[in-house]
């Protein structure tokens, strides 16, 4: 199999090299392994699609263990004895939420099946996804309002959340473009509706949490999307968010 050193001091390994039998596979990576040890390397890294999966118990008899998966593909790695931490990237999911008001000093809800009370549209932020794009698509399928984003207001932390994860939750402020609501997301959204400000901050069926954010966030500025020069090559940010208050 074919690999390439990275800039730590490890190893990774080009799945698309990988042998389909289990018998080749054991010896070429045991062969990778061997030339770790000799090169005092640190960490080796594989990816293995599902159409390999059957490769994944050679893997770990030789040492590997689980890294992080997809849908289609698991990453495992194999750590020296040179090697005290390997960093695990995916600690996180992303949702976002949409603060969105009117002239009339209301602001937008949703309400889901068997949810209780109200709060803001907004959801999942897919794998790929920036936050403008995600909270304007999120307010779009539940409520049919289509909005323009304008900036980061507030953030919450959770943990734990699914699978033993952490959840961030960015809450944006959003104008909207249209006002009549249509629900696109039925199976998930009960009711969508513009709820006067004041009358959601006092209602005590909505949860604590989005009482008191929509009460302290309602006309704050928060950070907004920034053009940076020099923003491009192997360090593109897609999205930038600075304080211009």
């Amino acid at each position: 199999m074919e690999f390439t050193l990275d800039k730590f001091n490890g190893i990774i390994i080009d799945p698309l090299t990988a042998p389909n039998d289990t018998d080749s596979f054991h010896a070429e990576l045991s062969e990778i392994t061997e030339f770790s040890k000799q090169n005092n390397k640190g960490i080796i890294w594989i990816s293995l699609p599902i159409s390999l999966s059957h490769l994944i118990p050679v893997a770990t008899e030789l040492g590997f263990v689980f890294h992080n998966c997809l849908e289609d593909e698991i990453t495992l790695t194999h750590k020296s004895e040179i090697v005290e931490f390997v960093p695990f990237i995916p600690t996180h999911t992303l949702g976002a939420g949409a603060l969105i008001t009117n002239e009339h000093n209301q602001v937008l809800m949703i309400k889901e099946h068997g949810m209780k009370g109200y709060k803001l549209p907004g959801g999942h932020i897919e794998l790929g996804e920036g936050i403008e794009e995600s909270v304007v698509r999120e307010t779009f399928e539940e409520t049919g309002i289509e909005a323009k984003f304008v900036s980061v207001v507030g953030m919450a932390t959770r943990h734990p959340y699914q699978f033993g994860k952490s959840n961030l939750y960015f809450v944006c402020h959003l104008i909207a473009q249209t006002q009549e609501i249509a629900i696109q997301d039925t199976d998930e959204i009960a009711e969508a509706k513009w709820v006067d400000v004041e009358e959601f901050i006092n209602n005590t069926e909505n949860y604590p949490f989005n009482r008191q954010m929509v009460a302290s966030l309602v006309g704050k500025q928060g950070l907004e999307l920034t053009q940076l020069e020099g923003n491009s090559g192997p360090t593109h940010k897609p999205e930038i968010f600075f304080s211009k208050h």
